[in-house]
């Protein structure tokens, strides 16, 4: 997900002591935001999981012996669709985890990508 939308660092950068406290992230905001991560975890590995097989599929395809590509075309799409839905997973939760900061504090956010 890295050539996506980014909305802030990658990963749980809350969670990084020196970052969290140059941003002065209070506890409450540190707790919202990780109860945000629990929340939306299932769904993002449940989304991973499935760009993951697509892409195995679309890796079996490319190895057949005798390609058929309308077969490949069509699971390119679905692999296209099943990255798209972890972006939109992803960025859903990075919009809400936002949504926890004031405005001085994703400023500075904005200004550390």
């Amino acid at each position: 997900m890295r050539g996506g939308l980014q909305l802030g660092p990658p990963g749980r950068w809350w969670d990084d002591k020196h970052f969290a406290k140059s941003l002065h992230l209070r506890p409450e905001q540190k707790k919202h935001m990780d109860a945000l991560f629990d929340e939306n975890r299932a769904s993002l590995v449940s989304k991973y999981q499935a760009l993951q097989q697509e892409e195995s599929k679309m890796e079996a395809l490319s190895r057949a012996q005798t390609l058929d590509e309308n077969a490949l075309f069509a699971q390119i799409d679905r692999v296209a669709q099943a990255r798209a839905d972890l972006e939109k997973a992803n960025t859903h939760l990075l919009l809400q985890v936002r949504k926890e900061m004031d405005a001085e504090q994703i400023t500075h956010l904005d200004a550390s990508r």
